[in-house]
């Protein structure tokens, strides 16, 4: 088809020459998919890593733990918690620095959802720390999934205040009446 390297860049400058709009829209094209290239390798290279062992460093060498055991740890720490139903534990990260992401489920509890959470992130630090032995502490995220926590329903009569207590009076209604989003 070309006899040279020579009459493929004639031919390709007087395609230039000739349409100069359709060359530039092809090297935009081409710029956009460098780009888009480029974005998606650095996603590759900085995305979080899926932890399979926590390593403990230790003077005769290291501790690896497995993933399961830390999960398996955190899923009998849970059972303490009846307000929590835990669905998936993962460990991401660096071997020797751990993000440990939980999501749940919230099935209601006399404490309000903030503190029962509070209380789990700090027996879940508590077991890294003193079970396992992690010298730094794993950043631990929770992530509630669904609520099942019965949702108190104010009426129209329950803005009159009780006059033995002095507060509001708060009406829960089991009738399934009310709207749901």
């Amino acid at each position: 088809m070309f006899r040279s390297i020579q009459d493929l860049v004639e031919k390709t400058l007087a395609m230039v020459a000739d349409h100069p709009f359709s060359c530039g829209f092809l090297v935009g094209l081409i710029a956009a998919f460098a780009i888009l290239v480029f974005l998606l390798l650095l996603c590759v290279v900085f995305r979080p890593r899926r932890l399979r062992c926590l390593v403990i460093p230790s003077e005769g060498g290291e501790l690896r733990i497995s993933a399961k055991a830390v999960q398996d740890s955190i899923r009998m720490l849970a059972a303490n918690f009846p307000a929590f139903d835990v669905r998936r534990i993962g460990m991401y990260g660096k071997p020797t620095e751990v993000n440990i992401c939980i999501e749940m489920d919230f099935n209601g509890g006399d404490e309000p959802v903030s503190a029962l959470a509070a209380q789990f992130r700090a027996a879940v630090a508590r077991l890294a720390t003193e079970t396992f032995g992690m010298e730094q502490p794993a950043q631990i995220q929770l992530e509630i999934l669904r609520s099942r926590a019965e949702v108190p329903v104010v009426s129209a009569g329950a803005e009159s205040e009780d006059s033995a207590s002095g507060a509001p009076l708060v009406e829960t209604s089991d009738s399934g009446s009310g709207q749901s989003c």
